[in-house]
């Protein structure tokens, strides 16, 4: 599927992590080529299928803007509840 990274809102989450550092081990080896960059888009549409109320989840994570997996699973059963 075509995804388009202008559907996304961009959020500066500097407030909620303001001292959040990326760990980096000291005998980490240099890098020899050019970054790589991971997207990863998770999304859940809760109870959305109007026949049966079944929720469905999804998964896409890229590689500089490259597809490398994408999942989709659909909720197996629906739980009912009653209420009284």
């Amino acid at each position: 599927p075509k995804v388009s990274e202008r559907w996304f809102t961009n959020y500066d989450w500097f407030d909620f992590y303001r001292d959040a550092k990326e760990a980096i081990p000291p005998n980490m080896p240099e890098s020899r080529g050019h970054e790589v960059v991971v997207t990863c888009f998770v999304d859940a549409n809760h109870g959305g299928n109007l026949k049966d109320r079944k929720s469905q989840t999804g998964i896409l994570i890229f590689v500089n803007k490259a597809p490398i997996h994408w999942y989709s699973k659909s909720q197996a059963t629906v739980e009912v509840s009653t209420l009284g």
